[in-house]
């Protein structure tokens, strides 16, 4: 699920719906939690077509050697 939290708390399900707040989120928990995208969004139940289109709207790829969004 991704919704208009606030960056103050990214609870499990509850990733933020702007898109950079979601990417830095993304990064924090990609690099701290030594998971793949697919396992993040499955563990923060969101749809991981959702947060690609999301970011790629911004300009951001997800580079799955390095385990992060990076910009194009």
């Amino acid at each position: 699920m991704i919704d208009g939290r606030a960056a103050s708390g990214y609870n499990r399900g509850m990733l933020p719906s702007d898109p950079h707040m979601l990417l830095s989120a993304l990064n924090m928990k990609l690099r701290d939690g030594n998971s793949t995208l697919e396992d993040l969004c499955a563990d923060e139940d969101a749809s991981l077509e959702e947060v690609i289109e999301k970011l790629s709207s911004i300009g951001y790829i997800y580079n799955e050697e390095r385990r992060t969004f990076t910009v194009v």
